[in-house]
């Protein structure tokens, strides 16, 4: 079996064990649509301080009705060429039955990207905290993201790149706006990457979310594509 053949059938492995204690729950299922548009840049060189920003609109219903908006802006540092420290915010509109719902964040990451496998395979890891404080209640939600990403070069295609990620959400506690403490979702992504240019890449793919609910559970089909332009 080839190297990214191995891998792949790993990340599937890891996909199904992050949802597994959940699944005798009842499943309500969605198609969606994600757009993510991100701009990054270098405040100084010198210093290694970098800008982000993040605008993120989100569909439900198979794509037919507004479901989130997602504004993240943020400041970094490189603490050497492979890894940097993050520090940023997010304000999050989600519409539901009752009306918009007003989420704001702040967040702190750790990434770090491992050198080349001899097949040419790439694993970046992400480690992020965030604060959550919603307009419906008044808990602070503490949660945990970690996701683990893996991207390897199309033979014969220089600028086009196999994608594949997992990403899992674990809250600290539980609070009074809904959170539960544990496990809350996990995110698996596949697709491709093409760098278009040294400052544009575009990332087209497949993400299975699955949520863990208080009645019931969910899980989404989406239809993810992100635009990246480096400044």
């Amino acid at each position: 079996m080839q190297p990214l053949s191995r891998f792949v059938s790993l990340f599937l492995v890891i996909a199904t064990l992050g949802v597994q204690p959940y699944a005798w729950a009842e499943i309500e299922e969605d198609g969606r649509v994600w757009l993510n548009f991100t701009m990054e840049g270098i405040l100084s060189e010198q210093n290694r301080l970098g800008w982000y920003a993040e605008f993120q609109p989100r569909w439900k219903e198979e794509g037919r009705e507004n479901d989130q908006v997602i504004i993240r802006p943020a400041l970094n540092y490189r603490v050497s060429d492979r890894a940097s420290i993050w520090l940023g915010y997010a304000d999050i509109r989600t519409q539901s039955e009752q009306g918009e719902n007003h989420e704001q964040r702040w967040w702190q990451q750790f990434m770090y990207t491992f050198p080349a496998t001899s097949s040419g395979i790439v694993l970046t890891s992400r480690t992020r905290l965030e604060q959550r404080h919603l307009d419906t209640g008044s808990d602070t939600g503490h949660r945990l993201r970690q996701l683990v990403r893996v991207i390897k070069k199309v033979e014969g295609a220089e600028s086009l790149s196999w994608l594949l990620w997992n990403e899992l959400f674990i809250n600290t506690r539980s609070t009074d706006w809904g959170a539960l403490s544990g496990f809350d979702q996990n995110r698996a992504f596949a697709g491709v990457a093409w760098q278009a240019t040294s400052h544009a890449r575009l990332e087209i793919g497949y993400v299975n979310q699955f949520i863990r609910g208080h009645t019931f559970d969910r899980m989404h089909h989406v239809l993810s594509t992100s635009l990246f332009l480096r400044f």
